[in-house]
């Protein structure tokens, strides 16, 4: 199974249907390409990838950052503010997590030691603490520890003002966010995706449930 089915699969089971958004071929298009996403799909799940870009945040490329996708940030950026203003739900996923930071007005660090297990993906190496009444800590049933994998070397640096961290490591990296207010807006920085415990799977749902609660966008009701 590949990895993006892993994310289609997980939506699925959740009761979703999972709806690719590619980007476009120019950075000028992403802002309409984004906008018209709102007409395709109720709910944003932003996957892993390569290192978001730090001129998104106002820095120079440190000697540890790996590869970018320039391209890919513009759009999923422009994603996360255009989705954020309508009040639809979010999801981020590792790299998703960090572009969420991002896009709200974060920043990262750029390469950070011990995060990027040798493992394979569905092991759990390391614990999470869970900050206690989070949205996180309801949607897993009220645990404070959970166990997760963890494939980044890159991190929340500083939280955008409309975040909150809401899990970390026991180095006190931040593990997972969430939005102070408004709609469902959760990054959190391991993938889940490859986890079979209840928890992972109780993450997915929450998003679209979440999702299901909006008017749908079209006369099929499409939920993704």
């Amino acid at each position: 199974m590949g990895v993006g089915e892993r994310y289609a699969r997980r939506i699925r089971e959740a009761g979703g249907v999972p709806i690719a958004l590619l980007p476009p071929e120019s950075p000028e298009d992403a802002e309409d390409l984004a906008a018209s996403a709102m007409d395709r799909v109720d709910g944003l799940l932003l996957a892993g990838g390569y290192d978001v870009d730090p001129a998104y945040y106002g820095e120079a490329p440190a000697s540890g950052l790996g590869t970018v996708e320039p391209l890919r940030d513009t759009f999923e950026i422009a994603l996360v503010r255009v989705f954020r203003r309508a009040g639809r739900p979010i999801l981020g996923i590792c790299r998703g997590a960090q572009v969420l930071n991002v896009a709200l007005g974060g920043t990262l660090y750029q390469d950070i030691p011990g995060h990027n297990q040798s493992a394979p993906r569905p092991q759990a190496t390391h614990p999470v603490f869970l900050a206690a009444e989070s949205r996180l800590f309801r949607i897993v049933g009220g645990i404070r520890e959970l166990a997760v994998n963890s494939f980044h070397h890159q991190a929340v640096r500083t939280l955008a003002p409309e975040l909150v961290a809401v899990a970390y490591a026991p180095d006190g990296t931040i593990e997972a966010v969430e939005s102070r207010k408004g709609a469902f807006l959760l990054g959190v920085q391991w993938h889940p995706e490859w986890l079979e415990d209840e928890a992972s799977r109780a993450i997915f749902r929450a998003f679209v449930s979440a999702v299901g609660e909006l008017p749908p966008t079209s006369e099929e009701g499409r939920r993704g």
